[in-house]
């Protein structure tokens, strides 16, 4: 040591510092002084840590579990609210009063696709069934229709009808080995005496272990209503309830909704219990944490301040060995470096070391901006742009054009044809969203690919995505006969509207434009292909459709606008037969689609629209509900046919007889009525407008201001009013905790004494003192 210490001194002599003895010293006695309040400190800061960390601990372990009660609540309330709107639902309602219903096919597969939807819908819902006892079979998402002796869960069946509940969470033999645990609600809802069917909903366990609190040693678990595991994570034992039957007592009989506490078990542990009370529904969460876990947490600090002083210690010794000039030397060397790689200008040594590191930052920054900014020129590749100017005609012909398509290794003389390619389905808003688009064109690009790995009669192709179409270009060999290009085209087309049917279950259109020898006429091509498809218009049928067929097939001569049959579907409107309505509008779109002009279809079916909202007008209705729809916007979005007769009569039809009906009013006020008895019969819940307009079969906007129309208020409004109501009547008339009365009108206490607070003016007590 005193050798070394030796070396060491030399080293500074060497560096002609004078006081290095005297420097070494003061070091040592600071290191020797931060060692005595280190350990004292440490001590005092050890006991107060550890008791904060410890409260911690508890602090996030009831966040974790009131967060993992929200998460698994809003889950569970939710396929329990689809259960029920499922069971309000008239298919099923009406399916236990229909005679024969078993034969009904047709409400059988409309309750099969209610089933699909809400599966579909919800992540979390594996299968959804539905049984009739009277007619003894079940409507399945996995095996439609099936008699009850053939459905795998037939046992399950046995134990639901046999159960002295009608609804609630259960976990059944068969569904329960398959790891499904089961909401059952037994069929038809608010009727005594023995069940006529059932609604059962299979749900997954497994994804809600992702909900569960993820801290080492911790279990948690979840208990009904009847105190009996709902759920539990993977890591606690079958035995959970039998090792802690007095701590879990002590929970079911807390009046309190939610608690910490610590308690031993029957093998004498101690552990932590957390428990979040009662919800609406009767559900309680608890997590168990060991004590031993908390005190594992703890070591690392025991060890912190013993090391805190070979720190202190360690620190003083480095001061004394490394000078100012060698501990510079790394920072200068790094200043050196920076300069010779970069040729900005950046700060001198006087400015400092920081202002160099930052102007060397800052550089670094820009070269990545410059980076970025390439790589977004570069999607889509500057090929595809350049063909996507072509066929959008946004070039020059120039000596500039003929060096971009040499460079781009296109030639100018070649035989070209330009394909577009449109998905007919988005017509169906139901079924796809505009934002769906980019998706699917990517897997029809994908197909296209694979085919043309497999046809090798084409020379080459270039894919652009422009204004909601997929363009394909083609290049053939020049000797190829244009009777051969249009036979492989037409073959390219069967193959890629099959391939897409059966890889996406999706209907295609595809337009073909004209052939041209020269690479700049692409853009007519382009613009044939696009014209073609809306031939559609009137060639239903042909999902394959070439511009040259159209074109020779003109016909020409005098055309008139079918008033007739617009007065007959005019006066079948207007006493109500829509029946008649529909059979005249198809009368009336043969006669228009023997024009065989794309403006002229659309034309007449536009004067139709503007006939039947003159009448509606007429008849004094709000021009504001009847525009309010769009009607024209939805109806130019329409590309067929037959879709347009759809619309007509699936949308159109029906809005016109709910507008002109002269009970309208009376009705609104029924479907009010309706409206304030659910409130008032589920005033526990959390109820919506939107929920209400689509139980009465209104939209969100026509129902508010109806409701306002008819209650004198908005339905927010009456909502809280009912709420505070009912606080009203169970504060005076019963003698429940003002907890209890949160739980009943769906809020939390606090809330609950917020709102009441704003409407009487005083707490929940002060009311009760005040009116008994």
């Amino acid at each position: 040591m005193a050798s070394w210490l030796k070396n060491i001194s030399k080293f500074f002599n060497h560096e002609k510092r004078s006081q290095s003895k005297y420097f070494y010293r003061l070091i040592w006695i600071g290191c020797m002084s931060a060692c005595i309040p280190v350990v004292l400190i440490g001590g005092l800061y050890y006991y107060l840590a550890t008791n904060s960390l410890t409260e911690q601990i508890k602090s996030d372990t009831q966040s974790s579990l009131v967060l993992f009660k929200e998460r698994v609540e809003r889950i569970l309330q939710t396929i329990e609210l689809e259960s029920h709107q499922l069971a309000t639902n008239h298919l099923i309602r009406d399916s236990f009063s229909t005679p024969f219903f078993q034969e009904r096919l047709i409400s059988h597969r409309e309750i099969l696709e209610q089933l699909k939807v809400r599966t579909l819908e919800n992540s979390f819902i594996k299968e959804i069934f539905y049984y009739n006892y009277k007619n003894d079979f079940v409507l399945s998402n996995e095996y439609g229709y099936i008699s009850t002796d053939s459905f795998r869960y037939k046992e399950d069946i046995e134990m639901i009808m046999n159960a002295k509940q009608d609804v609630g969470w259960l976990n059944l033999p068969i569904a329960g080995a398959e790891g499904n645990i089961s909401y059952v609600r037994k069929l038809p809802i608010l009727k005594s005496g023995k069940p006529q069917g059932l609604l059962v909903m299979q749900v997954e366990k497994a994804p809600f272990q992702d909900y569960f609190p993820t801290q080492k040693h911790q279990s948690s678990f979840i208990l009904d209503h009847q105190n009996e595991i709902l759920f539990k994570d993977n890591e606690s034992p079958l035995n959970t309830l039998s090792k802690n039957v007095s701590a879990l007592n002590s929970i079911i009989k807390s009046e309190a909704n939610h608690g910490i506490f610590y308690s031993k078990n029957e093998n004498g542990d101690r552990l932590l219990y957390t428990y979040d009370g009662r919800s609406t529904f009767g559900r309680v969460y608890i997590s168990m944490i060991p004590q031993y876990a908390i005190t594992e947490q703890l070591t690392w600090f025991r060890w912190m301040i013993v090391s805190s002083i070979f720190v202190f210690l360690s620190i003083g010794i480095l001061l004394s060995v490394y000078n100012t000039k060698r501990a510079y030397n790394p920072i200068k060397q790094l200043m050196n470096y920076s300069k010779s790689l970069s040729k900005q200008e950046v700060a001198s040594a006087n400015e400092g070391e920081l202002s160099v590191i930052k102007d060397c930052l800052e550089t670094l920054n820009q070269e990545k901006q410059k980076l970025g900014t390439l790589v977004d020129q570069m999607e889509p590749t500057v090929r595809e742009w350049f063909f996507q100017q072509i066929l959008e005609e946004k070039y020059v012909l120039n000596d500039n054009f003929y060096r971009k398509c040499e460079g781009y290794h296109i030639p100018i003389q070649s035989i070209y044809v330009v394909m577009t390619i449109n998905i007919a389905d988005f017509g169906d808003t139901k079924r796809f969203y505009d934002e769906d688009k980019p998706m699917f064109f990517f897997a029809i690009k994908n197909i296209i690919l694979d085919l043309i790995q497999n046809d090798p009669s084409f020379d080459e192709i270039e894919l652009n995505y422009l204004q909601d179409n997929l363009a394909i270009v083609f290049r053939f060999k020049e000797e190829i006969p244009s009777s051969q290009i249009r036979e492989q085209l037409q073959g390219f087309s069967s193959n890629l509207f099959d391939s897409v049917q059966t890889s996406l279950s999706l209907a295609i259109s595809i337009g073909v434009g004209g052939t041209y020898s020269h690479v700049s006429d692409l853009s007519k091509s382009y613009q044939e292909a696009l014209l073609a498809l809306q031939y559609r218009i009137y060639k239903d049928p042909e999902t394959v459709l070439f511009l040259e067929d159209f074109e020779t097939s003109k016909k020409k001569g005098m055309f008139f606008y079918p008033r007739e049959f617009e007065t007959r579907i005019m006066e079948s409107l207007e006493v109500g037969d829509l029946k008649e309505a529909e059979q005249t509008l198809n009368e009336f779109s043969k006669a228009v689609s023997s024009f065989e002009s794309y403006n002229s279809i659309y034309q007449c079916f536009h004067l139709l629209l503007s006939s039947i909202i003159f009448s509606l007008e007429k008849k004094g209705k709000s021009i504001i509900d009847i525009f309010e729809p769009d009607l024209f916007g939805q109806l130019k979005a329409i590309q067929t046919l037959d879709e347009i007769n759809k619309w007509f009569m699936n949308d159109l039809f029906p809005l016109y007889q709910s507008l002109s009906d002269e009970s309208d009013m009376s009705n609104g006020s029924l479907a009010v009525k309706q409206i304030c008895q659910f409130i008032n019969e589920n005033i526990s819940q959390d109820i919506t407008l939107t929920q209400c307009a689509e139980m009465v079969n209104f939209t969100p906007s026509y129902l508010s201001r109806l409701f306002k129309k008819e209650v004198g208020m908005n339905f927010r409004d009456y909502v809280l009013m009912r709420k505070v109501e009912m606080a009203k009547s169970l504060c005076v008339e019963t003698d429940s905790k003002v907890s209890e009365i949160a739980d009943a009108v769906g809020y939390s206490e606090r809330n609950l004494n917020r709102l009441f607070q704003r409407y009487v003016d005083m707490t929940l007590s002060q009311y009760r003192n005040n009116h008994r």
